[in-house]
């Protein structure tokens, strides 16, 4: 039976990659284990990177200064790493199944820095390094938005899929403003870094779901 023109044929490298974004999810999942041991967390005020600090701490925000401890914070990194590693390359491994063209290709690129980004991120915990930290999770927060818009342009012909993505996109977008905005205000900060991330997280799932349900 012919595929649907939306949904095209898949191939090993492709259904490889549909599975590295089906766990996706998995990473809050991991995220939310580390906030429960950690000591004193409130997961609205709190910011994430806050799990990932090695030691028990008081980090210098511009807000005031925070004291930090997670027992799990090798969970937190590693997450970081390992789910920013399956984001990027999965993303890479995608670009079979999604259509031709620039958007598609740009969606793409986007990915793959918004995963490198939450790599280093894992590499360099705030309480090692508090500037270099903040330098290299940046391009996450700005990429995931990005990535998820203009994949929602890319597959517009699968409308389902292009509007949960363009509501991802948007409400990530809208966390990221805020979170950008309250810079110098310590609450609800965990709130609205979550609201800029997390969906980049969730969305993927969505995607390897049609991808892996397919028709050849």
């Amino acid at each position: 039976m012919a595929s649907h023109p939306t949904t095209p044929p898949r191939s090993t490298a492709v259904r490889v990659g549909a599975l590295m974004w089906l766990v996706q999810p998995l990473y809050i999942v991991c995220e939310l284990i580390a906030a429960a041991a950690a000591t004193a967390y409130s997961l609205p005020d709190n910011t994430i990177s806050d799990l990932g600090a090695t030691t028990c701490t008081t980090i210098a925000y511009p807000y005031g200064d925070i004291p930090v401890c997670s027992p799990l914070h090798l969970l937190v990194n590693g997450a970081f790493v390992v789910f920013g590693l399956l984001m990027a390359v999965g993303a890479v491994l995608l670009r079979g199944w999604l259509p031709r063209g620039a958007a598609a290709t740009t969606a793409v690129v986007l990915w793959v820095v918004a995963g490198l980004s939450a790599v280093a991120t894992g590499l360099v915990p705030l309480d090692k390094d508090l500037d270099l930290h903040v330098l290299v999770a940046l391009p996450a927060f700005v990429a995931q938005p990005l990535a998820l818009l203009v994949t929602a342009y890319a597959v517009r012909r699968h409308r389902g899929l292009s509007l949960t993505a363009l509501a991802a996109g948007a409400l990530s977008l809208v966390g990221l403003v805020v979170f950008v905005v309250r810079t110098n205000e310590g609450e609800l900060g965990g709130l609205f870094e979550r609201l800029a991330l997390w969906p980049g997280y969730v969305w993927p799932l969505l995607l390897a779901v049609i991808v892996l349900r397919a028709r050849r």
